[in-house]
């Protein structure tokens, strides 16, 4: 006997087999590891605590990737499937990262974030031509900066420096092609005086910033950020592409444009 399910039901019933599916495969892949340890080394010690424990980004994962490879993705609707946009599971990249976001033909204004004492210059973050403008609440000193500008003039990129609060960036609406940060949205969790939505706040000012079609490159340690950056802030359709890999890094990064 045929049973019609409206469109709705149907799509949440399948989210829930995966969600099965996925956490099934989570936790087997877990035991394969533990026994291959056993026989290695005598104990289970050198399982990684993320696959025996199951670690909900290792779960998130597996479930994306599933609901996106069935093509039950929808952008609407309230079932679990609505955010399951694909998270690869590759070691990131902070210069690939960058390269990715600035993609493009000719010259770009990027605003790098939480730029600090601009040491990130030396490791070849912005190729020639691009005009770059680090932000930081702290100025570096002399000496670093110094450094810093000269190396990104002798390798044809335009450094300068802005004193300034991210979370109230003094740069008008649509001012950027790109912006970059690294290692900085956890910063939140260590202000003196603890800010509500610190880094939704910080993602929403940065989308203010770019041009429209302009992309935000980021590499961070917070596990899950990704749920401010693109689910309360950027949106599902504005991902290019989000990397994760906690079994091996501690580590999030990605690339969204401003859609």
């Amino acid at each position: 006997m045929c049973v019609y399910m409206p469109a709705p039901a149907l799509r949440f019933s399948v989210c829930l087999l995966l969600t099965s599916v996925a956490e099934a495969h989570v936790f087997a892949h877990a035991r394969a590891i533990a026994v291959a340890s056993v026989r290695h080394t005598g104990s289970v010690a050198a399982a990684p605590a993320a696959a025996l424990d199951g670690n909900p980004v290792s779960r998130r994962l597996l479930l994306r990737g599933a609901v996106w490879a069935t093509g039950v993705y929808s952008s609407v609707g309230s079932a679990a499937c609505a955010s399951a946009y694909t998270v690869s599971q590759v070691k990131p990249s902070e210069k690939e990262t960058y390269e990715v976001a600035q993609k493009g033909d000719g010259a770009l204004r990027v605003l790098w974030v939480g730029a600090g004492s601009l040491s990130g210059v030396f490791k070849g973050l912005f190729p020639a031509g691009n005009e770059v403008v680090a932000v930081d609440l702290v100025r570096p000193d002399r000496t670093d900066y110094s450094a810093a500008t000269t190396y990104a003039a002798e390798h044809g990129v335009f450094l300068t420096f802005e004193q300034g609060d991210a979370t109230k960036l003094k740069f008008p609406d649509g001012s950027f092609d790109v912006v970059v940060s690294s290692m900085f949205l956890c910063q939140g969790s260590e202000l003196d005086v603890p800010v509500p939505n610190w880094e939704e706040i910080v993602v929403s000012e940065i989308q203010r910033v770019l041009k429209p079609g302009g992309r935000f490159g980021f590499y961070e340690h917070i596990e899950d950020i990704d749920k401010v950056i693109v689910d309360k802030v950027f949106g599902e359709r504005s991902v290019i592409r989000v990397q994760a890999y906690p079994e091996r890094t501690n580590v999030i990064a990605g690339v969204v444009r401003k859609v």
